[in-house]
């Protein structure tokens, strides 16, 4: 109706005055004006796109979601703002399109940071001169990724917790066995020819290390799939971090490495299982410190982020390659020749069952930061209400 409306001012603007032309004008910017104000708060993206894949339209909301640029104005380009695989899919529904026909497109963007989208593609051939127009609803579905993979994550620990039991049965209960054995061939020895019994001793020292290997395995692997709840009471997370240092100051002295701690003395003490971040902390130093093979830097800083205290590990190592490092939290996932593979994965879900955060992320050739997120004590002291995690006050 407006269509035709407007066909028939178009009919009769040569018989119109200025006052009256100026009164429509004015109508028709008060409702172009409403209209854009509509589709920028809307929180899905709308496109539309001329033949040539232009933009003749676009919301801040997709403005958003693609990063175009303050420059970008409609008429620009909007074919590098989206995989070329997504282009292809509209060529070819295009070509191939029947009367009506619309798709769904899944879309992975990595800027300006990483989202998912879910587009919602139609062709506009109702409107006049609208051949070859398409509309483009965009809607960011990265909270569903993150959740459906969060999902995936808690199926595969419980089919490893499933195997715990079982685990801890076969090979626990023979390394015992094995470990009791040996001392018992060791006794056994003294009374052996001294040529004889040094030979043995030898094996029996390698045999006796591999079990405890092994041992140290099945340990890692059962705190892994059976995780005790964290005992909360209030410390400072600088004197845990001084502590690990204190322990891993032999390694960092053979490896040459350099130390350069900024902790915030001012920081509040928080609700922690002291001996659950003590190994926190030592599985990711100790990482960084691998990480560097001779010589660096080992930059540990705290600080008050808003709500939550930050702890940031920085080394100056060789860094994690991109497709490597979105695999590190994965239980066996590791790059070293020795190691089980299940440190990092102890330390999300110990920093996780806290309430905190982990973060990750690195350089090729200039290093990887790790940073975690705890709750401060006064925010933890309400998430608490009702919850079965034990508490104890300092």
């Amino acid at each position: 109706m407006k269509q035709a409306f407007l066909e028939k001012l178009i009919g009769k603007m040569d018989r119109l005055d200025p006052k009256s032309v100026a009164s429509i004008v004015n109508r028709l910017v008060e409702e172009k004006g409403f209209l854009e104000t509509v589709f920028n708060a809307l929180e899905e993206g709308v496109l539309v796109l001329g033949s040539d894949f232009k933009v003749l339209y676009f919301n801040l909301a997709s403005q958003t979601m693609l990063g175009f640029s303050k420059e970008f104005e409609p008429g620009d380009s909007a074919e590098r703002y989206l995989p070329e695989e997504f282009w292809k899919t509209v060529q070819e529904n295009r070509e191939n399109k029947k009367p009506g026909s619309a798709v769904h497109h899944d879309v992975e963007v990595f800027y300006p940071q990483r989202r998912f989208l879910q587009i919602y593609i139609t062709p506009l051939e109702q409107l006049p001169r609208g051949d070859g127009y398409l509309l483009l609803i965009l809607r960011d579905v990265t909270e569903a990724h993150r959740r459906a993979a969060l999902s995936a994550e808690s199926e595969r620990v419980g089919a490893v917790t499933t195997l715990a039991a079982g685990v801890a049965h076969e090979i626990g209960n023979p390394l015992n066995s094995l470990h009791i054995h040996m001392q018992l061939i060791e006794r056994e020895l003294k009374r052996v020819d001294p040529v004889v019994r040094k030979k043995l001793e030898e094996h029996i020292k390698v045999c006796a290390g591999e079990t405890a290997r092994l041992d140290q395995i099945v340990s890692q692997f059962l705190k892994a799939v059976r995780p005790t709840p964290p005992l909360l009471e209030r410390h400072s997370i600088n004197e845990i971090i001084a502590d690990v240092l204190k322990v891993l100051d032999p390694e960092i002295t053979n490896r040459d490495i350099l130390v350069e701690k900024e902790l915030d003395g001012s920081l509040p003490k928080v609700l922690v299982d002291r001996d659950q971040m003590k190994q926190v902390f030592f599985n990711v130093l100790r990482n960084s410190l691998q990480a560097m093979t001779k010589g660096g830097i080992l930059h540990v800083r705290t600080e008050l982020r808003n709500d939550r205290l930050m702890i940031a590990i920085r080394d100056t190592g060789g860094g994690i390659p991109s497709e490597v490092i979105q695999h590190i939290f994965e239980p066996y996932f590791t790059t070293k020749n020795e190691g089980s593979g299940l440190g990092l994965m102890i330390v999300q879900r110990v920093v996780r069952e806290h309430g905190g955060l982990i973060e990750v992320s690195s350089e090729q050739g200039r290093g990887t930061t790790f940073r975690i997120l705890l709750p401060i004590a006064e925010k933890r002291t309400r998430l608490l209400e009702g919850a079965s995690i034990p508490f104890k006050a300092a």
